[in-house]
C-alpha cells in the first residue's frame, strides 16, 4: 500500500518535470498526450488501491460484526441465567413463607371455627323462638289475603 503511494508521488514528480521541460520546449501537443497517459495510469492505480481497501474494510466490518454478535449473545445469556437464579431464589423464599403461613392459619381458623359454632348455636335458639311468633302472625294474614289473581293480558 505504501509502495503504491510512493509510485503515485514519483509519477507526479515526473509529470512536473516533463511539464516543465515541455513548457521550455513549447511542445504543447506532446504535453497533453503525456498528461492524459499519466492521468489514466494514476486513475488505474487509485482504483486498484481503493478496491483493495474497500475489500479489506468490508472484511474487517464483517469480522467485527460477528464478534459483537457473539459478545452480545454471551452477555444476554449471562443476564438470563442471573435472572433465572433470582427468580428461583424468590420462589424458594415464597414457598418458605407459604409454609409458615399455612402453619399459622390453620391454628387460627380452628379457634375461629370453635367460637363461631358457639355463636351459631345461640343464634339458632333465638331464631326458633322468633319463628314461632312469626308463624302465628303470618297464618292469620294468609286467611285474609287469599284472593284469586287475574292473568295479565298482552296488548297488541
Amino acid at each position: 500500500m505504501t509502495m503504491n503511494k510512493k509510485q503515485i508521488l514519483d509519477s507526479w514528480k515526473k509529470l512536473q518535470k516533463e511539464v516543465n521541460q515541455f513548457v521550455k520546449n513549447k511542445d504543447v501537443v506532446e504535453l497533453q498526450k503525456s498528461v492524459k497517459k499519466l492521468a489514466t495510469s494514476a486513475q488505474k492505480d487509485l482504483t486498484n488501491l481503493i478496491d483493495k481497501d474497500v475489500a479489506k474494510v468490508r472484511s474487517k466490518i464483517k469480522k467485527e460484526a460477528t464478534q459483537l454478535e457473539r459478545k452480545i449473545e454471551k452477555v444476554i445469556n449471562d443476564e438470563i441465567k442471573k435472572a433465572k437464579k433470582f427468580v428461583d431464589g424468590q420462589k424458594k423464599e415464597l414457598n418458605k413463607i407459604q409454609t409458615k403461613l399455612e402453619k399459622i392459619v390453620p391454628a387460627k381458623t380452628a379457634k375461629k371455627k370453635a367460637t363461631k359454632k358457639k355463636v351459631a348455636k345461640k343464634a339458632t335458639k333465638k331464631k326458633v323462638a322468633k319463628k314461632a311468633t312469626k308463624k302465628k302472625v303470618t297464618s292469620t294474614k294468609k286467611k285474609v289475603a287469599t284472593k284469586p289473581r287475574k292473568k295479565a293480558v298482552a296488548k297488541k
